[in-house]
């Protein structure tokens, strides 16, 4: 609903709406004199003479004004002046022409194309001035008309119609579309923009695009979740704003980071302590829409400056996620198009983007907002759960801070969510370390679970069936990753470690023999997800696909919290060979390309191979633990196979696993296979697992695995499997 003259909001703007009154009663009495026409009763076909009198005089009769064109020109001329001189610098209108250092034309045409938004009478007055009843707007013909003043100015102030003039470049006002075909471009009509309509209503300017949103109470710095000394830097990004006309203008600030790193909230803070509101633009959201870039951009840049805000520009790597050079020339645009004024721009982008390549040739200055190390880990997990008020003992604390590296949001988020998960099990009591566990791994980045596949632990160390020494390197390599906080952190590693902090493990050994299994123990006993990598979909015949599909997993893993588990990896860790093609030269930069990704990775990586003879020797070298699985000897198969049934499984008086485990020379892998083909046969015949089910079970396992089945290997039970044909 549009708002009268009489209400409040516009006080400051009645003396201005008074002037454009004279004015167009000047208009009107030019036509008159020019034309004939105040005996014209279908002066815009159903528009009177008496009408319009009535609307452009009803401000101007109190004071008894009935001026010819000379006086009425004096007299708008006097009005201007009165008000340049009692104009309030606080009030919408002086702001407006402040900021965008208005000249006295460009303020008449604003004035003139939000009249209608004030009042409805000056649709009449145009329609009446326009000649045509249906156009009820401003035209450029219009505007030329009241303000200039003969022809070679009226020329002159063309120039301020052009679609990269001031008023349409910066979107204060929009050019209405032709309202007929090879119309003169000075019957085009204009309108404000609603945003502008808004701020000099004294409402604030509001944004149109769903993608940009206002923030006019930003947080303080008491919000910030950053340790004092990077949060002191950033109070220091304060001095390079405010310095109205400085020539060399402001830097787009960039700010690096994942998730829940603080770096919308660090922003809201820059902007609190300068005394500016924050508007947030989602270019994710406006890309994946369709959304014209470029004029969300402007419409931002408008807001801003209206506002006296700053901006905030989420997800701007997205604009440059291809790997083609128009990505690139269209972020670059869009920074370009921000790159305006002295209020600050944060552009927010994770910290893989390639960002300084494209704002070559823009000012700008980068902030990293880094994921905090452990000790801050632990003050924050402290903090956010004392605010919620709950304690946690210092073990507790120290086993979440080291096995989660979690930014400080993806920290309050866990706080948070354990929390409701206490209400929905209507549990009064505290927030426990299972909670918390759950909570923080579900903050991990899930990203991950498009890439490979979750593997679900359900054993512990109890279940391991392995040789001391296998084991004792296994629980080694679980506790290098639980304390892997105090090696490279409070002992100073990490200061003599550049690269490569992540932890490597190599388990090698024949198929069935645990590799897998072992990895999901030690990650249930570390409270770690295990994802396994899908070879299939990661290993590409097109050149360079491959190394494509190994980036995207490592730079999801990045923020996974989670370990990586690569099940025969000697089919992408092979040797590098001898160039002798296009193809070899090829598949030995993947395997280089490979050796920078696992050197680089900050996470835990366990390889798995049935050769480990095969694996190239740059990757032996940089593992930190090399596991071998052997077969399993008598004793340990007996243990395999008496481990393989449950409690609940019912077994046969004959049942003899010492025989199995003497007789047949297998891995675990292979018993778990036979124990569940019996179980499944044994549920069809009796009801009873045998040794009639397990005989039948192993000699089909062996033909699978191309052994013809012996009476030399099944002694005494060897008539069994004749039944089975």
């Amino acid at each position: 609903m549009r708002t009268r003259l009489t209400s409040e909001p516009l006080e400051h703007l009645r003396e201005e709406l008074r002037r454009l009154d004279l004015l167009l009663h000047r208009q009107v009495l030019r036509l008159r004199v020019a034309y004939g026409l105040s005996l014209d009763e279908f002066r815009g076909l159903y528009i009177s003479d008496e009408q319009v009198d009535n609307l452009v005089g009803q401000n101007l009769r109190a004071e008894g004004v009935a001026e010819g064109v000379a006086e009425l020109s004096e007299r708008a001329e006097e009005m201007r002046r009165a008000c340049d001189a009692t104009r309030d610098a606080d009030l919408p209108w002086s702001r407006l022409i402040e900021e965008f250092e208005l000249s006295a034309f460009e303020r008449d045409v604003i004035l003139l194309a939000a009249a209608p938004e004030f009042d409805l009478k000056y649709e009449t007055v145009y329609a009446y001035l326009n000649n045509d009843v249906s156009r009820k707007w401003p035209t450029f013909d219009l505007a030329l008309r009241l303000f200039s003043g003969g022809a070679a100015e009226r020329a002159r102030l063309l120039r301020h119609f052009l679609p990269e003039s001031k008023l349409f470049r910066l979107g204060l006002l929009h050019m209405l579309p032709h309202a007929a075909e090879r119309a003169s471009s000075l019957a085009r009509g204009f309108t404000p923009d609603s945003s502008l309509t808004q701020f000099l209503l004294g409402n604030g300017a509001a944004a149109r695009s769903a993608f940009i949103t206002l923030d006019e109470t930003p947080a303080g710095w008491d919000e910030v979740l950053l340790d004092s000394a990077r949060r002191e830097k950033l109070r220091r990004l304060g001095k390079l704003f405010g310095r109205r006309g400085e020539k060399k203008g402001v830097p787009l600030v960039v700010f690096e980071g994942q998730y829940g790193s603080g770096r919308l909230t660090a922003a809201r803070a820059v902007c609190r302590e300068l005394g500016l509101s924050l508007l947030s633009v989602d270019l994710a959201a406006a890309k994946s829409a369709g959304e014209s870039l470029a004029g969300l951009a402007r419409e931002a840049v408008l807001l801003q400056r209206l506002n006296r805000a700053g901006i905030f520009l989420a997800h701007f790597e997205t604009l440059f996620d291809g790997d083609d050079s128009h990505s690139s020339s269209l972020a670059a645009e869009v920074a370009s198009a921000f790159a305006v004024g002295d209020l600050p721009v944060f552009l927010s982008c994770t910290p893989d983007a390639s960002w300084r390549r494209t704002l070559e040739g823009l000012r700008s200055a980068g902030f990293s907002f880094d994921a905090p190390e452990y000790a801050e880990r632990q003050r924050l997990w402290s903090e956010l759960l004392r605010a919620e008020g709950a304690e946690l003992p210092g073990l507790a604390l120290e086993l979440l801070a080291s096995r989660f590296e979690l930014t400080p949001g993806q920290i309050r988020d866990a706080v948070t969510a354990a929390a409701d998960a206490r209400s929905l099990a209507g549990d009064a009591g505290g927030l426990s370390l299972d909670l918390l566990t759950a909570a923080a791994r579900g903050q991990s980045d899930r990203g991950l679970g498009r890439l490979a596949v979750k593997v679900t632990a359900r054993h512990g160390w109890d279940n391991l069936v392995l040789p001391p020494t296998t084991l004792r390197q296994v629980k080694e390599v679980a506790a290098a990753i639980r304390h892997r906080h105090v090696v490279y952190e409070e002992w100073g590693f990490g200061e003599r470690v550049v690269a490569g902090r992540g932890l490597k493990v190599l388990f090698a050994g024949a198929s069935g023999t645990g590799k897998t299994m072992t990895a999901g123990v030690i990650a249930r006993d570390l409270g770690l997800d295990l994802y396994r990598i899908d070879l299939a979909g990661v290993v590409s015949k097109y050149i360079g696909e491959t190394e494509k599909n190994l980036d995207r997993i490592f730079r999801a893993a990045r923020s996974s919290n989670a370990i990586l588990f690569f099940d025969e990896a000697d089919a992408l860790f092979g040797k590098r060979s001898e160039v002798k093609d296009a193809h070899d030269r090829y598949a030995n930069i993947e395997v280089a390309y490979l050796l920078q990704k696992m050197e680089e990775h900050e996470g835990a990586v366990v390889l798995a191979s049935n050769l480990s003879k095969n694996m190239d020797a740059a990757f032996s070298r940089r593992m930190h633990y090399v596991v071998e699985f052997p077969m399993p000897d008598e004793t340990y198969r007996e243990r395999l196979w008496r481990g393989m049934f449950p409690p609940r499984a019912p077994l046969g008086a004959d049942v003899d696993f010492k025989f199995l485990a003497r007789q047949f020379d297998v891995t675990g892998g292979d018993i778990r296979n036979v124990a569940l083909d019996a179980a499944f046969l044994a549920a069809e015949d009796g009801q009873v697992v045998t040794m009639r089910q397990l005989v039948r079970a192993t000699a089909r396992q062996m033909l699978k695995q191309g052994k013809v089945p012996s009476p030399s290997d099944f002694k005494q039970y060897h008539a069994l499997i004749a039944q089975d044909k």
